[in-house]
């Protein structure tokens, strides 16, 4: 069994809490963009943001942003929710690109297309390395440790430029080559 689009949706505002109001996830978000302000990006894609959290604490820091989802309901909810930020479907050349929790989603050729159309100089990259029983339902197809994430973005031309612990204990900072 597959979680649905609007069932992954209500998941992430229900039971994951990954909703503006909720005051820790908010500050994990905030963590993010004090990070990156260190970089200087002139524009930045949330690619897959979900809830839209990261997208909104980042604009909100004066970050040029856009968030994009493949999904309808979490551009609606985004689009709803906050009224300022720029959401899109597809997504659009940026120069740092939030790669957050979506790569365990995609196969290598989906990630490789999605870095093709966006060109980022910078990602900040974060996926899970951890098995559990529940990854066909969530849509989980793409489980690697560090060192094989980090063999395949250096073949896409990036090498890791920090480990910087957040938003997760295993994100990465990559550089384009």
């Amino acid at each position: 069994m597959k979680i649905t689009e609007k069932e992954f949706l209500e998941a992430e505002l229900n039971t994951l809490n990954l909703i503006i109001n909720n005051p820790d996830f908010v500050a994990l978000a905030q963590q993010v963009a004090d990070y990156l302000k260190q970089y200087q990006p002139d524009t930045v894609i949330d690619f897959g943001c979900g809830t839209g959290v990261y997208s909104e604490v980042m604009r909100q820091n004066g970050f040029n942003i856009l968030a994009q989802d493949i999904f309808k309901s979490h551009r609606d909810y985004c689009k709803e929710n906050y009224p300022d930020l720029k959401v899109v479907a597809r997504p659009k050349d940026a120069d740092l690109m939030l790669f957050i929790e979506v790569a365990e989603h995609m196969t290598d050729e989906e990630i490789k297309e999605a870095i093709q159309k966006i060109n980022p100089r910078l990602i900040l990259f974060s996926s899970t390395p951890e098995r559990t029983d529940q990854d066909e339902m969530w849509g989980h197809v793409n489980i690697k440790q560090e060192n094989e994430w980090i063999e395949m973005w250096n073949e896409l031309g990036y090498n890791v430029i920090d480990k910087p612990q957040t938003p997760t204990p295993w994100a990465l900072m990559l550089e384009k080559i």
